[in-house]
């Protein structure tokens, strides 16, 4: 009778552990979401937007180019596909 006893009480610590659990979880996710909620300012201002272009691309694809370039020395075999990627690069 005692270990009976014993388990319906182990089962109900383990509830109330895991209900803890779940609540502290809950409440630290609404503290999270209030926190940066508020830290937001208010009247912020919308960062300006930049229109993709090729002329704001121009250093990444350089440097996407200069890759290939590289990898076609190092690798002949590569050359017929390296040239392939290059004829799909917009000319500036």
């Amino acid at each position: 009778m005692g270990r009976a006893i014993e388990d319906v009480t182990g089962r109900r610590r383990r509830g109330v552990v895991v209900r803890r659990l779940a609540v502290a979880g809950v409440a630290g996710a609404a503290m999270a979401g209030a926190v940066a909620f508020a830290s937001a300012p208010a009247s912020a201002a919308q960062l300006p937007t930049i229109e993709p272009t090729v002329e704001n691309a121009a250093p990444t694809l350089d440097n996407i180019k200069l890759g290939i370039d590289r990898a076609m020395v190092t690798n002949p075999e590569l050359v017929p596909l390296g040239e392939f990627a290059l004829s799909l690069f917009p000319e500036y």
